[in-house]
């Protein structure tokens, strides 16, 4: 005879991959890394008007590195918004802070260039069954 009361079947290799997911989520702010961008570039920039003589230009791509990082430490970012928006607010901080001088074509360029490493510097690193989980996640394998 069958067995017609037979439990139901679970499948936690999924449960695991999406309770990853969820808490993943749950760590990124983009409050702390909106605010992380915001003093980190501006005091890197405060730091740098302090120098005394000739400072090349290319120092100025400083303040998108130590943003980068304290969005990377604070923010905790995971999905590229909560990376590109704290990324935009420091080169837009940056920009203004060259043009007060002068607009010159290299503002914009020094700006682009503090977005980029800010967005490169801030990826967050993850291990192994997080990459997974957020693969799945993407590729619609679990739903939250």
């Amino acid at each position: 005879m069958e067995n017609i009361y037979k439990p139901p079947d679970a499948n936690l290799e999924k449960d695991r991959y999406a309770l990853l997911v969820k808490t993943l989520f749950k760590q990124q702010s983009m409050l702390a890394g909106l605010l992380s961008a915001f003093s980190g570039s501006l005091s890197t920039l405060l730091a740098l008007s302090f120098a005394g003589g000739f400072v090349p230009l290319y120092v100025f791509v400083v303040p998108g590195f130590v943003a980068g990082i304290l969005v990377r430490l604070l923010g905790r970012p995971v999905t590229v918004l909560y990376r590109a928006l704290p990324s935009l607010l420091a080169g837009l901080i940056v920009f203004i802070w060259l043009s007060l001088g002068s607009l010159q074509i290299l503002d914009g360029l020094i700006s682009l260039l503090n977005v980029l490493f800010c967005a490169a510097v801030s990826r967050r690193g993850l291990d192994y069954e997080e990459r997974q989980a957020l693969y799945r996640y993407r590729q619609g394998l679990i739903k939250l």
